[in-house]
């Protein structure tokens, strides 16, 4: 059972990895259309003209391709297509978006909400999380394994407490949307509903629950080593002071 567990473990490790990239670059990539549409409408900007972008983009993609030795007449049309391109995405970006990404600062923060509980999930993976100290240097080393157990066991009780609070108020923003006809209860600016973002309370607690349970029962087998100083070995800083 406990090597099921642990594949299981694995895998959900990677498929977190997958999403933080994927979140990330949704993140990026949204808040980056967001301050350039900003720029790109605001009229004591020169940026604010396709033509002088594309001229800025053009001699950028120029001096790139004369970076990567293509020095010729090919690599001069190059840069000048980038700038060109770069005139028109601008232009056809403002025409169709009239009044921008206004949606994009609430999606980067119910975004940067799962990111944070996806990382400490990833983080309890890795052995890389605060720990509960529970002073392994002053228990005899017999009993040691057990003692470092039952702080995991601990830790794993407040993380379930933190999942029941979190389940609530997702199960909260779910019945104020459905009420609403999905008119009420979503982000600011946004279709989004609440319990989107709320919904990573709830995950994230409970793969802390279930990482942390997993790791305590590892180190009560004793699979894992446990001693020095518990906080710094835990956060990967320091292998143990002797």
């Amino acid at each position: 059972m406990l090597t099921i567990l642990l594949k299981f473990d694995e895998m959900l490790f990677r498929v977190e990895r997958t999403v933080v990239a994927v979140m990330l670059a949704l993140m990026g990539s949204v808040v980056f259309l967001d301050v350039f549409y900003r720029v790109s409408t605001r009229t004591d900007s020169f940026l604010a003209n396709p033509l002088y972008t594309g001229g800025v983009a053009a001699v950028l993609g120029v001096l790139a391709m004369r970076t990567r030795g293509d020095t010729s007449g090919a690599g001069i049309g190059k840069g000048i297509g980038i700038g060109v391109a770069f005139a028109l995405a601008q232009f056809t970006f403002i025409r169709a978006l009239p009044n921008g990404l206004v949606w994009s600062q609430t999606l980067a923060l119910a975004l940067t909400l799962w990111l944070g509980l996806i990382g400490a999930s990833l983080a309890a993976h890795d052995g890389r999380h605060l720990a509960l100290d529970v002073g392994a240097k002053l228990w005899p080393a017999s009993i040691v394994h057990k003692v470092v157990a039952v702080g995991h066991f601990v830790t794993a009780g407040f993380c379930l407490l933190i999942l029941v609070l979190g389940v609530r108020s997702t199960t909260f923003h779910i019945e104020l949307w459905q009420q609403t006809g999905h008119a009420g209860g979503t982000l600011s600016g946004t279709a989004i509903p609440k319990w989107f973002a709320a919904m990573a309370i709830p995950y994230g607690a409970l793969a802390l629950t279930f990482r942390f349970l997993l790791e305590g029962v590892r180190t009560w087998r004793g699979e894992l080593e446990v001693g020095g100083d518990d906080t710094l070995k835990q956060l990967g800083i320091s292998g143990g002071v002797e």
